[in-house]
C-alpha cells in the first residue's frame, strides 16, 4: 500500500468498530488530514499486513487510537500502540465508545483525549486541529487544542539563572513574531475590505435592550426547521417550529449536514461527506428516500434551491483551490461555475427571496464580508464592511439579512437590511450562531450553548426568537448537539 502523499496519522482500531472507522476516516480527511487505514488496500492477516503495519506506524507522524470497549479488548490495538511507543510516535486516543473503565487501556489512562460519543462533528473539528498542530499546520477549523493535563515543572530556584537569558531570548522573539502577525493581519484585512466609496465604513450597532417586552399579537412561528443532528454522528433532522415533531431523516455511516429546504417544503438538499469528497443529495421529507443529485467528487457545501425551484446553488472546492460558487439545475445536471475570486474563498451562498440576487460571503478562512450579487454572476456589491463573520447567512421576504460573528464562543446573532444599514445585535451570552430566518421574516432559528461558561461543545441546541431579540424559545433539549438550523416552508 501506497502511503498518503505528506504526513500522514496511522488510525489503530478495532474491527467490530468500522462502521464508525470509516465515518471517522471520512470526516478527517474533509478536513485535510491525511490518514492512513490498513483495510484500504490490504488484506487483514495477509504476510504483507503485519509488515505494512510497521511501516506505516515507523513513517507516520502519529497514531490516531479509536478506543471503545472492543479495541481495549483487541491484542492488535495494543500491539499497535506498544509498537507507537516504541517508535516514540505521537499518540491521540478518540473515545467513540462505551465508557472511560471499559474503553481506555491503563498505558492512555494519563493521555488527554479526544470525545465523540455526544458531540461528533465539534469533537472531530478538535481532534483535526489538534493533528494539524502537531504538523505545525494552522488549523482551519475551530480553534480549539487538545492540552496536556500535565502541569509544566519549573527548574529550582537555583537553577532559574541560568534560564534567564535565554528567556529573555524567548520573550524578545515572542514579541517581534506578535508585531509581525499583527502587521500581516492589518495588511489582510486591508485589502480585504477594500470597496466602493458609497459603501459604509463604520456603522453603529444598535443592541436589544435586555428589558425588552415582547409585542403583543406577534404573529405565531410557521414552516418547519431542518437541521444537523448528532445522533451517532451528523444525520439531517426536521421539526416543527414549536420543537415538536422531531423526527430523524438520515441514517448513514456517513455524516450528513448542511440540508436546505425545497420552497414548499416537500425536499431538501443536504451534504454528505465519503473519503476525500462530499456529494450533494436530494431526501423526501415524508418518505426520507434520498436521492444522489452530483457525481463531482470534489468537495461540496452549503446547497440551496432557488426560490423557482428550478436551480440549486452551492461553493465547490477542488483540492486546495479557493473556494467558488457553483450552480446546477435542480436536478443535479449541468453544474458549473458561477463566481470565484482569485486568493479568497466565495462560499455558504443563499437566495433572495424573488431569486434574482445571491447573498455569500467571502474572505479567507473564519474571516468573511457578505456580498450581494446578481443571479447572472455580475455586479458583485459588499454589504457592510464593519463586519467579520465566518459566513452562514439568510435572507428573509421583508430583505432582511442575518448572520453571527464574533470570537471563539463568543459569537451572536445580528441582523441588518440588505443595504448593510441598521445593524442590530439578537442575542446575548450563548455562543449564538447559524441564523436563518422564517418564511414570514418574523422569526429566527440560531444554535445556542446552554454550557457557555464550562465551553461544553456537546451543549449545543436550537433556539428561535423574534427579529427584535425578544421571546427567545429553546426547541431542543438532547443530550447530543443540534445545530446548523435553517428554516423553510
Amino acid at each position: 500500500m501506497n502511503a498518503p502523499l505528506g504526513p500522514y496519522f496511522f488510525v489503530s482500531y478495532s474491527r467490530a468498530d468500522t462502521t464508525q472507522q470509516h465515518k471517522i476516516v471520512a470526516e478527517l480527511r474533509g478536513r485535510g488530514v491525511n490518514v492512513w487505514v490498513d483495510t484500504e488496500n490490504l488484506v487483514p492477516g495477509s504476510p504483507a499486513w503485519e509488515r505494512e503495519i510497521e511501516r506505516s506506524i515507523r513513517n507516520a507522524a502519529g497514531i490516531i487510537v479509536l478506543l471503545s470497549p472492543a479495541a481495549n479488548n483487541s491484542e492488535w490495538v495494543r500491539r499497535e500502540i506498544s509498537f507507537t511507543e516504541e517508535n516514540d510516535k505521537r499518540i491521540f486516543p478518540v473515545l467513540i465508545h462505551g465508557d472511560e473503565n471499559d474503553s481506555i487501556p491503563l498505558r492512555l489512562s494519563s493521555h488527554q483525549r479526544v470525545d465523540l460519543r455526544r458531540n461528533f462533528t465539534q469533537g472531530l473539528d478538535q481532534l483535526a486541529d489538534a493533528l494539524k498542530d502537531h504538523l505545525g499546520v494552522t488549523a482551519v477549523g475551530k480553534k480549539i487544542k487538545i492540552e496536556s493535563k500535565k502541569s509544566p515543572t519549573l527548574p529550582p530556584l537555583g537553577d532559574m539563572k541560568k534560564y534567564a537569558i535565554p528567556l529573555g531570548l524567548v520573550v524578545m522573539g515572542i514579541f517581534c513574531i506578535s508585531l509581525t502577525v499583527f502587521a500581516i493581519r492589518r495588511f489582510a484585512s486591508v485589502e480585504l475590505t477594500a470597496t466602493p466609496t458609497n459603501v459604509p465604513i463604520e456603522i453603529e450597532i444598535t443592541r436589544t435592550p435586555t428589558d425588552a417586552k415582547p409585542v403583543d399579537n406577534y404573529p405565531d412561528p410557521i414552516g418547519k426547521i431542518i437541521y444537523t443532528c448528532q445522533v451517532g454522528g451528523d444525520e439531517v433532522c426536521v421539526m416543527n417550529p414549536d420543537g415538536k415533531g422531531q423526527k430523524q431523516l438520515t441514517d448513514s455511516p456517513l455524516a450528513s449536514f448542511n440540508a436546505s429546504l425545497s420552497p414548499d417544503g416537500k425536499k431538501a438538499v443536504f451534504i454528505t461527506i465519503d473519503s476525500k469528497i462530499s456529494e450533494i443529495y436530494e431526501l423526501d421529507i415524508d418518505t426520507g428516500k434520498t436521492k444522489q443529485l452530483t457525481d463531482l467528487k470534489k468537495n461540496l457545501g452549503s446547497p440551496e434551491i432557488s426560490p423557482d425551484n428550478q436551480n440549486i446553488i452551492f461553493h465547490y472546492r477542488s483540492g486546495n483551490d479557493n473556494l467558488q460558487l457553483w450552480i446546477m439545475n435542480r436536478d443535479g445536471s449541468e453544474p458549473r461555475e458561477f463566481y470565484k475570486s482569485p486568493g479568497r474563498d466565495a462560499h455558504d451562498p443563499t437566495w433572495s427571496p424573488d431569486g434574482t440576487r445571491i447573498l455569500f460571503a467571502e474572505g479567507r478562512g473564519d474571516n468573511n464580508k457578505l456580498y450581494i450579487m446578481d443571479s447572472t454572476g455580475h455586479e458583485s456589491k459588499l454589504v457592510n464592511d464593519s463586519i467579520d463573520t465566518r459566513g452562514r447567512s439568510d435572507w428573509s421576504i421583508n430583505d432582511l439579512i442575518s448572520f453571527d460573528q464574533g470570537g471563539p464562543f463568543k459569537h451572536e446573532v445580528y441582523v441588518m437590511s440588505i443595504d448593510g444599514d441598521n445593524l442590530l445585535q439578537l442575542s446575548n451570552g450563548n455562543n449564538s450562531q447559524g441564523a436563518s430566518l422564517s418564511p414570514d421574516g418574523k422569526w429566527i432559528a440560531f444554535t445556542g450553548y446552554t454550557n457557555v461558561a464550562d465551553q461544553d461543545l456537546a451543549s449545543c441546541e436550537i433556539f428561535i426568537m423574534r427579529t427584535d431579540g425578544t421571546d427567545i424559545r429553546q426547541l431542543t433539549h438532547n443530550n447530543y448537539c443540534d445545530y446548523q438550523p435553517r428554516w423553510g416552508n
